[in-house]
């Protein structure tokens, strides 16, 4: 049995790897979940225990709630217990007007980012509890107090994470499990491609920024290893946006 286990979700490549690593880092053993991403996966993994640590990779798509259940029971399995989970699956396809987002891209959106987020925190809370308490990040966004460049289906689905993030942090207080949400801004991954398609593009958005550029994964990783890590249980129910001085 591990002595302190997290789970982090998508976590194969951009912010999710970096907080991988980072909780690595902290002494945890992390839980790197993925959908179809495999190899990548698997390198977090590599790099998590050629450093010492302790890691497993975990496919499950996190819309789907059976999946999810079944994550944890093989986590279970693996490490024999929980003291954090960091939702940060995500997915965001840009389609700027609110009237041309389709039913399937809404549906999924939203079962993705909010939907998951719900079934993973409804899966952790009796192994937190079992454990003596925990935390609980929910990696939500910018865009869910801005509307955001991506849309009102992405915008919607990472403003329910904060209703979520606000509710669970009430009722899950007195059991020791603090919960909180982190909001970046514009983050250098993958995803900046689909608000920033050109180099002309991706210059004139990081001059909109006071620190004159995107923000970094590991940027993000810091934040959240500090709330899962170093921050006390009275730190509970905030949501932090990391925003390069952006108002």
């Amino acid at each position: 049995m591990a002595d302190r286990v997290v789970l982090v979700t998508g976590a194969s490549r951009g912010i999710g790897r970096a907080i991988a690593l980072a909780l690595a880092a902290a002494g945890y053993a992390v839980g790197v979940n993925y959908v179809a991403r495999r190899p990548e996966a698997e390198r977090v993994v590599d790099e998590i225990r050629a450093r010492g640590g302790e890691a497993l990779a975990l496919p499950a798509d996190v819309s789907d709630r059976a999946a999810v259940e079944a994550m944890f029971q093989e986590l279970d399995g693996r490490f024999g217990r929980l003291d954090a989970l960091v939702n940060n699956a995500g997915i965001g396809r840009r389609v700027a007007a609110l009237t041309a987002i389709d039913d399937d891209t809404w549906r999924r959106t939203l079962a993705v980012n909010l939907d998951g987020a719900f079934y993973c925190m409804r899966a952790a809370i009796p192994r937190l509890r079992a454990a003596g308490g925990g935390r609980i990040v929910n990696v939500s966004s910018g865009a869910a107090r801005t509307g955001g460049a991506i849309g009102a289906h992405y915008a919607a689905s990472k403003a329910g994470m904060l209703a979520l993030t606000a509710r669970a942090a009430r009722e899950l207080a007195r059991d020791g499990i603090a919960v909180n949400a982190v909001l970046p801004s514009v983050i250098d991954t993958e995803m900046l491609g689909e608000i920033a398609t050109s180099a002309e593009a991706r210059e004139r958005l990081a001059a909109q920024f006071p620190i004159g550029r995107f923000g970094r994964p590991e940027e993000v990783a810091q934040v959240v290893r500090f709330l899962v890590a170093e921050a006390p249980a009275y730190l509970t129910g905030e949501s932090i946006a990391l925003r390069g001085g952006r108002l």
